[in-house]
């Protein structure tokens, strides 16, 4: 084939076989590729394309720029070569400013923090905010508070100082979104949280009651107290302590955000309360002094009576002059008995009470050598038991007759009234010693 004249003299080159996947006619303008002729800066061979280079063999016109990279088949566009290093920016999209990507990565790191500032610009539905460290802030209505606020003018005055944690990077213009309920619900956790560690009472408000317990209100924040703890005594009316304030204390809590546990307790302040005033009633106690109780409980060896918040207790040998069995015997539970205190125990709580101590002693109306009539209350091995109206004597089986006697039952029998004479009394060991033979003997002659 003779070459055109308007060419200059290439050298030779061998045809391009038919195996190469490169189009005999020059690029389409459907290419992407720049509409200019490539310049001397482009990646291009200055010299005449080699023999091993897959290009066509017709020379490039003026009109078609082609890349340095080796042009692969139309039918396989995925596989061009994509150019190294980072992609240009899109058309019309030159990327935020330098101070809106370090005030947005600013705000990134302050989500959850709280911030102060001066309210600035008022407005119904937001307010604008100069926050300590100059950043612009913006609170809208629905977060200024948990209930609805219609119209902020009305609750919000320029100047105020507001507090607010953040929600969110930056508004349309650039301003830290704040909320100030999220804040006020965050400090109400800590100071929770710290009234926990203190054991610190709280005044509460009850809301709510169910046959579990009592839903309650700590500034904002719902809590909750299990029946158990409402009250010392087992209860189930709770429906009259709603909207009634309690003072509670925190047994429970967690301030997790996806979890938010408060669980109160009245049972420990109100077991405190007791037993500050069953300390101060202790120490108030003297032993020998006369009190007005009321009997709480009976067991087999005594009686508990209550002193107004503590119970003594009276031991079964303490509840008459006699001798007691059982003290049901004795008292009942609610009755009302006057008590001597015969020992008291600060430190261990504890009071013991007599209440045959306030009762006139049998003994004392007992005089020696004096004759009176008894009943025989039972009998034993070595003689038998004579009550003289309140407190018992034995007659020994050596004073019951003139001749031996070899058992009781040979002259008496229980429930007999007899005369007998007062031989001794024994205050300390409680013993009176009695005798029929000499009752009779100063009787008859």
């Amino acid at each position: 084939m003779p070459e055109p004249d308007h060419l200059p003299d290439p050298p030779t080159v061998e045809p391009v076989s038919s195996e190469a996947e490169v189009p005999a006619e020059p690029v389409s303008s459907e290419a992407e590729v720049p509409a200019e002729p490539v310049s001397s800066e482009a990646e291009v061979p200055a010299e005449p394309v080699s023999s091993e280079a897959e290009v066509p063999v017709e020379p490039v016109s003026s009109q078609e720029n082609i890349a340095a990279t080796p042009v692969v088949s139309a039918s396989a566009p995925e596989a061009r070569r994509i150019p190294s290093g980072p992609p240009p920016p899109p058309r019309g999209h030159g990327g935020p400013p330098a101070a809106v990507a370090e005030s947005a990565g600013a705000h990134s790191a302050d989500a959850g923090k709280i911030f102060a500032g001066i309210a600035t610009v008022v407005l119904p539905d937001e307010v604008e905010i100069v926050l300590e460290d100059g950043r612009l802030a913006v609170l809208h209505r629905r977060n200024y508070a948990a209930t609805a606020v219609e119209d902020l003018t009305a609750v919000v005055t320029m100047g105020d100082r507001i507090e607010g944690a953040v929600l969110a990077r930056h508004d349309p213009r650039d301003r830290v979104v704040l909320s100030r309920s999220w804040a006020l619900e965050k400090r109400t956790w800590e100071r929770l949280e710290a009234a926990a560690k203190d054991h610190t009472v709280l005044s509460c408000l009850v809301t709510g009651a169910s046959r579990n317990g009592l839903v309650v209100d700590v500034d904002g924040v719902r809590g909750f107290v299990p029946l158990s703890h409402v009250s010392l005594e087992p209860t189930g009316e709770l429906a009259s302590l709603v909207g009634q304030p309690l003072d509670l204390k925190i047994i429970e809590i967690d301030s997790d955000p996806r979890k938010r546990r408060l669980v109160l307790s009245r049972r420990s302040i109100l077991l405190r309360d007791q037993r500050r005033e069953a300390h101060e009633l202790l120490t108030a106690l003297h032993q020998g002094e006369i009190r007005r109780g009321v009997v709480s409980s009976l067991s087999d060896y005594g009686a508990f009576v209550d002193l107004g918040g503590i119970n003594g207790l009276v031991h079964v040998s303490e509840l008459a002059w006699t001798k007691v069995g059982h003290p049901r015997d004795v008292v009942s539970v609610g009755d009302e008995v006057d008590v001597k205190v015969l020992e008291v125990k600060v430190k261990k709580r504890r009071v013991r009470l007599s209440m045959r101590e306030v009762l006139p002693d049998p003994l004392g109306i007992v005089v020696v050598g004096g004759v009176v009539t008894g009943r025989v209350t039972h009998l034993v091995d070595f003689g038998a038991f004579v009550d003289l109206g309140g407190i018992e004597g034995l007659v020994h089986l050596s004073e019951m007759a003139e001749y031996r006697v070899y058992a009781p039952e040979e002259l008496v029998t229980p429930g007999e009234e007899v005369m007998v004479k007062v031989l001794s009394v024994d205050p300390k060991r409680r013993r009176i010693e009695l005798s029929i033979r000499q009752a009779i003997s100063d009787q008859f002659g």
